[in-house]
């Protein structure tokens, strides 16, 4: 590509992004633009000029124009796009944002900016933007040059939803988008283009008494949907989710996925509804491809699955509604089309509605799921049952199988929950599943797990890997301190066993990876417990796990250790999953 087509190609990136971010500020809800001459917001000054559903003025003076959008707002009781160049014109709309935070008007404030690298090496009409109106917003976003993703169009739409839901909250006010785009700023010929969208849309925030009074409707519209998926991430422990969300499954007959921190994978909540080995067939590209969705209700946050969050971002097709009693906007994938401001409960509650039976094209699908379920579990059993070695699915099988009714299992980031998402089949005994899913970090499991034996006074287990374990030594400390009931199991690959299935464990030197991605530690970490007052012992054979798991559930500080042999545990889980594409060839989804 030589430098003129890139040239040509980073212009047309800008327009693509700038028509895409205010067609979706119209059709979110935003009454006109007000718009200040400038040259860094080309892009922006063109979408909304060629705009023909989306009013605009143009001012020459940025103090005027933003209090001149206030007004219009505030008497309105609609959000109005204030736009301006970089440098200090954004300084201009300063006392109209602080008045409208103030007064709770709703105003979406884009500036437009050099892009990074301009900054603070003295380029000119640059300053910075990023905290013009500190203190003073309902929501602030940087977004990234529009050439640097290849996605600019499904982002800068999200970015107009959100911008406009947050500016009009249950406390409206100012959101500030700080726009940065490299030169050219718009393509070398310019042909006008008429919005994406015109017309009536939808509404993109639902809030509960809305729900309330549409739930026929709404039951009605998920009814017409044949091909739908019910997905739960991890979320807070609700006790009686699992009741609402088999009720709306059934009355649908659709499938669930969800993640072992979400609740619903233990106990009556794993009704039949619930897909437990998600995680083992959406690997297989054909079988995610036969199982295209129509709509996809996602609950909590992202699943754990990278499987199931490449399904939903391999079928862009299907709508994606978001199901949060808060402004979460947990959707990474930027495919949300719409927000339903209410519990997951709740929701379930009033989307069952009276629903009649369903379709056979619906049943079909429902049962198209259950197939892929039961042979990739089945494959995977199998696999598991042939190998001699106890490696951390075999780990994880037990100790799912193991901890008695009522039990909690706190699940540690890397392996642990991976490896119970995978492995974690159906379930009758009861189990909550906790995890810290929010950063996905390992930093602190120790402690809190102690934490949450504490609270929930049950039997409660701790799995982690080896790095997790030492990162939060001082966690032991504490159990000892605070005479915490609490069984840590950790599977010891001595290193990050994660890395190695990554792509980097295959394109560097293999010393270069061990030094800087596994970091062997060689540590004796039942020495370390028993150091810290732990009873401590290492069990390297299912038999040995079942029977140490079995004792330190009797009560008081223990540390139960296994042995992984990280090479083997790599290849396993290449062979397993290989084993559950062979079974699913064998048996295909129809």
């Amino acid at each position: 590509m030589n430098d003129q087509t890139a040239a040509r190609d980073i212009g047309a990136a800008n327009l693509r992004f700038a028509r895409a971010l205010v067609g979706e500020l119209h059709a979110a809800g935003v009454a006109t633009a007000v718009v200040c001459p400038g040259s860094r917001s080309t892009p922006l000054a063109l979408a909304i000029a060629e705009h023909s559903e989306l009013s605009h003025s143009v001012h020459i003076d940025e103090r005027s124009a933003a209090f001149y959008a206030l007004g219009y707002a505030k008497a309105a009781g609609r959000p109005v796009v204030l736009l301006c160049t970089s440098g200090t014109a954004g300084a201009g709309f300063l006392p109209a944002v602080a008045e409208a935070h103030h007064a709770r008007v709703p105003l979406v404030v884009l500036t437009a900016d050099r892009p990074p690298e301009l900054r603070s090496w003295g380029a000119a009409q640059t300053m910075e933007q990023r905290s013009l109106y500190a203190g003073f917003t309902r929501w602030f976003e940087e977004a990234p040059c529009p050439s640097e993703r290849d996605s600019e169009v499904s982002y800068a739409m999200a970015l107009g939803r959100r911008a406009v839901c947050e500016a009009t909250g249950p406390a409206p006010g100012p959101v500030h988008l700080n726009l940065p785009f490299r030169e050219p700023l718009a393509p070398a010929s310019y042909d006008p283009q008429l919005p994406a969208r015109q017309g009536p849309v939808a509404p993109f925030i639902h809030e509960l008494s809305a729900v309330q009074d549409a739930s026929d409707s709404l039951s009605s519209e998920l009814c017409a949907v044949a091909r739908g998926v019910l997905v739960f991430g991890p979320d807070s422990w609700d006790a009686a989710l699992g009741d609402a969300v088999a009720g709306l499954a059934n009355s649908l007959g659709w499938p669930v996925l969800a993640d072992p921190a979400s609740g619903l994978r233990a106990g009556a909540a794993s009704g039949e509804g619930v897909i437990h080995g998600a995680d083992l067939f959406l690997r297989d590209a054909a079988v995610a491809g036969v199982l295209r969705p129509d709509l996809v209700v996602r609950f909590g946050g992202q699943p754990t699955s990278a499987a199931i969050t490449g399904w939903m971002g391999r079928h862009a097709s299907a709508d994606v509604w978001l199901v949060d009693p808060a402004n979460g906007f947990r959707d990474p994938q930027h495919r949300a089309t719409r927000l339903f401001r209410t519990s997951p409960r709740q929701f379930c509650a009033l989307a069952a509605g009276q629903a009649a039976r369903p379709s056979e094209v619906t049943q079909a699908w429902r049962t198209q799921w259950r197939h892929a379920d039961r042979v990739a579990r089945a494959a995977a059993s199998a696999a598991l049952d042939v190998e001699a070695r106890f490696l951390t699915p075999h780990l994880a099988r037990a100790l799912w199988a193991g901890l008695p009714d009522g039990a909690a299992l706190f699940a540690g980031n890397s392996m642990a929950i991976r490896e119970i998402d995978a492995f974690g089949g159906p379930r009758a005994a009861r189990l909550r599943v906790l995890a810290n899913r929010g950063v996905n970090g390992i930093d602190g499991q120790v402690s809190a797990a102690l934490g949450a034996a504490a609270a929930t006074r049950r039997p409660t287990v701790l799995w982690c890997g080896d790095l997790a374990f030492l990162h939060d030594v001082s966690g032991l400390l504490a159990g000892c301190l605070q005479h915490a009931d609490l069984t840590i199991v950790v599977s010891n690959d001595d290193g990050g066993g994660i890395f190695e299935y990554l792509a980097i464990a295959k394109a560097v030197p293999r010393p270069l990876f061990e030094r800087v991605f596994a970091v062997p530690h060689g540590v004796d970490l039942c020495e370390v417990a028993r150091g810290f007052g732990w009873h401590a012992v290492r069990a390297a054979s299912t038999e040995a796990f079942v029977a140490a798991l079995s004792r330190a559930l009797e009560g008081g500080r223990h540390v139960v250790e296994v042995p992984v042999n990280r090479a083997a545990n790599t290849e396993f889980h290449q062979a397993l999953y290989d084993a559950v594409r062979a079974g699913l060839q064998r048996e295909p989804v129809a």
